[in-house]
């Protein structure tokens, strides 16, 4: 009988998300608000059909933990020391700042220090699940917008751990507040040293055990097992599942499985954070709403206002641009996740009296449903803004701030926009510029951090931090222009990694004597990759069409090369 009713619920949830989802797409209206009505529609304030939110908040909470592991595995560990600036700074002072703001306010109408510190830390929080999401929607996976966003909500998601044993110390009196958050911090150094090193150890052999089996199916319930696993361990623990899902995630992205392990999460990824927004949809009070609607719209937008305020104004202090302040402000302005569980757990321990707790609970959800209309209305503003500055080096500078060991795209057409989605899907940043102002704006308005400008010019490539940069990709036809750029380059940068498309084979020598690492020639490439495919239709070997290749390549480029010399 019990499997029953979970079975029905499962099967009004699927229903709710086939029904009201499509429709909300229709409307082109994002699906996060099509989850969340569908999740209010058929929740106890709505039809009723699910009475028990407590019974799907389980099954929900996969979808955080499985899309915080999808974070640490788009990270590692390198990338993430990159970000620590970003992530402990920026994110520091917002969480700090916003915690502390709110938390004064509560305690200047009296409310208690404990309490204070609860709300404070709560209301600072973002969601992590509804930015990330946005964010995909928006295509603004790459941009400054998109990365400072990401060092925010790492920065807050790590801060949980301390205020849920907080709330846990407040409601034992029994114990010093001191030596418990003492013991907590020891015990969670432990849990992380554990983690990793066990990871490092023992990670890349166990992968590479179950893949020399060629069973899918095996790989993928490998891959489940890790997840689980280290987020049942920092539940154990007492730290946050999500969080070990996120340590989980930067061990294997240091691993070359990379690849098929975020191929397996993602489809779980998508379905479980499906079903988390609809519970937050369905945990939403509409009674309490409805009853007190003026007070909980007034708090919601000055939770919004203050939040997106703070934002800005550190993004500005940062030194980044107005339209990423305003842009990155709309964005993280609303609750969070994570929240939920502070609150009730506040509540439970008898930090928070039950009808602030609720009033609080409403006001996030009414905050999160609103996000992604008042994200649009961001980028809208922030788009105007750029509209008059797309050519000003100083919109380069602010943009490019927080970029470290980039890779600069020189050429945005057809051949630059493959690099770009090659370098996105590593989880490798860059800066493209191109000299087309309309293929500048249209890629602008999809996310893409391309510019306007000419590589040739020593200030431009100043502007896209070339002195930080990784690596440089000239992938424009002009062979002149290349020239010129790679010229450039070597006088700011003498060993700077270039690489730069060439027309024929005649043109790589030319190229590679004026300080390119190595150039590439486009039509002899090309006429490899039909020669291969050709013999791949003839039922050649992979191997021996692979070898074949690799020996024309060879000659080819070494006796062009000799030519040239014998030439000079």
């Amino acid at each position: 009988m019990n499997d029953s009713f979970h079975l029905s619920q499962i099967v009004i949830l699927l229903c709710a998300a086939v029904v009201i989802v499509p429709l909300f797409r229709t409307l082109r209206l994002s699906p996060v608000i099509g989850y969340l009505a569908a999740g209010t529609a058929i929740g106890p304030f709505g039809l009723k059909l699910i009475a028990n939110v407590e019974a799907t908040a389980g099954i929900a909470e996969f979808g955080v933990i499985f899309l915080l592991f999808l974070i640490g595995l788009e990270l590692s560990f390198s990338r993430l020391r990159g970000m620590r600036k970003h992530v402990f700074g920026f994110g520091g002072a917002q969480l700090i700042i916003t915690a502390g703001l709110f938390a004064s306010f509560f305690m200047g109408f009296g409310g208690q220090p404990s309490a204070a510190i609860i709300i404070g830390g709560g209301l600072a929080l973002s969601s992590t699940a509804i930015v990330l999401q946005v964010i995909a929607e928006q295509g603004e996976k790459s941009s400054q917008v998109g990365r400072l966003s990401l060092a925010i909500l790492i920065l807050q998601d790590l801060a949980v751990i301390p205020l849920l044993v907080f709330v846990s110390l407040l409601g034992n009196e029994h114990e010093s507040l001191l030596v418990e958050l003492g013991h907590a911090a020891v015990k969670a150094l432990l849990c992380f040293a554990f983690i990793v090193i066990a990871g490092k150890l023992l990670l890349r052999p166990l992968l590479r055990f179950i893949a020399s089996f060629e069973n899918e199916e095996l790989f993928s319930a490998t891959t489940l097992f890790i997840v689980l696993g280290v987020a049942l361990l920092t539940s154990l623990a007492g730290l946050s599942p999500a969080l070990g899902a996120f340590m989980a995630g930067l061990l294997v992205a240091e691993t070359e499985f990379k690849p098929q392990v975020e191929a397996d999460i993602l489809p779980f990824k998508g379905i479980f954070m499906g079903l988390f927004f609809m519970t937050v949809g369905m945990s939403l009070n509409m009674d309490m709403l409805l009853s007190r609607f003026p007070s909980i719209i007034g708090l919601t937008i000055a939770l919004m206002a203050t939040k997106s305020l703070i934002i800005m104004a550190l993004c500005r202090i940062f030194g980044f641009g107005l339209s990423s302040a305003i842009h990155s402000g709309s964005l993280l302005s609303q609750g969070g996740e994570f929240a939920f569980i502070l609150f009730a757990l506040a509540e439970s321990q008898g930090v928070l009296a039950p009808e602030i707790a609720q009033i609080l609970l409403v006001v996030i959800t009414v905050s999160m449903a609103l996000t992604p209309i008042i994200a649009h209305m961001g980028k809208k503003i922030a788009l105007t803004l750029e509209k008059y500055s797309l050519s000003h080096p100083e919109t380069m500078v602010e943009e490019t701030l927080d970029l470290r060991q980039h890779v600069i795209i020189s050429g945005y057409g057809r051949v630059g926009h493959t690099v770009a989605r090659l370098l996105e899907t590593e989880g490798i940043r860059f800066a493209a510029i191109d000299m087309d102002s309309f293929t500048v704006a249209k890629e602008r308005k999809t996310g893409v951090p391309v510019y306007y400008g000419d590589t040739t010019r020593v200030h431009v490539l100043n502007a896209l931090g070339i002195t930080r940069a990784r690596a440089v990709i000239i992938t424009h036809s002009d062979t002149r222009v290349a020239l010129h750029t790679i010229q450039t380059i070597r006088e700011i940068n003498r060993d700077l990694p270039i690489i730069v498309r060439a027309k024929n084979i005649e043109q790589v020598q030319k190229l590679e004597q004026a300080g390119a690492n190595l150039a590439v020639a486009e039509m002899f490439e090309t006429s490899l990759q039909l020669g291969g495919a050709l013999l791949k239709s003839l039922n050649v070997a992979d191997s021996e069409i692979s070898r074949i290749i690799d020996v024309f390549r060879a000659e080819d480029y070494a006796l062009t090369r000799a030519s040239e010399m014998d030439g000079n």
